[in-house]
């Protein structure tokens, strides 16, 4: 049985919309997940716990940074469920002064560091504001995290947008012909 020229068509430009979009090459190795910091928001001097989820490993601590941690950095312990966690207290509202003439402080400060693999994590501390402070011109966060989603939530673009129709042309096209190739009851 011959196939109709308008399926073999519509076969073949699928499958050159898909070996052609370079989306359904291999995806990236996945980066860790951001510092989760709990409370979400904390005041100056408040008690903060910062859990990073890294890639499987051996090492039981690492260390976190920030300009908002008393003595500015946090050993991390790995916990049994291989989440690496630790407390610090954040630093008196006096301490996170901008100047000696400017008592407003950041809105939040940023935390870094890296996994035992290399891989870097980021997250941020997101500070109460302080009564009779300006926190709607405090100077932007510190720390390679800015603000907003980053990189790791994207919508779909154009190309991914396409594959995706394309798969599922292919589909619906390969469903037709091997539906009427098959003998009718």
């Amino acid at each position: 049985m011959r196939i109709p020229r308008t399926a073999a068509a519509a076969l073949g430009t699928t499958a050159l919309l898909v070996l052609a979009a370079p989306a359904a090459q291999a995806a990236p190795a996945k980066a860790p997940e951001p510092a989760k910091v709990t409370p979400a928001q904390a005041a100056p001097g408040e008690k903060v716990t910062v859990n990073v989820v890294c890639p499987s490993t051996t090492t039981k601590t690492l260390t976190a940074a920030s300009k908002a941690f008393t003595g500015g950095t946090l050993t991390l312990t790995a916990g049994p469920d291989g989440t690496y966690s630790g407390t610090v207290a954040l630093l008196s509202a006096t301490e996170l002064t901008v100047s000696e003439t400017e008592t407003t402080t950041p809105a939040s400060w940023g935390i870094d560091g890296k996994c035992p693999g290399g891989e870097p994590f980021t997250g941020t501390v997101a500070m109460k504001p302080q009564p009779g402070s300006h926190a709607s011109t405090a100077p932007a966060p510190h720390g390679s995290v800015e603000t907003g989603l980053g990189g790791s939530v994207t919508g779909a673009g154009p190309r991914e947008l396409a594959t995706g129709g394309a798969l599922v042309a292919a589909g619906i096209a390969g469903f037709w012909l091997l539906r009427r190739r098959s003998p009718q009851s």
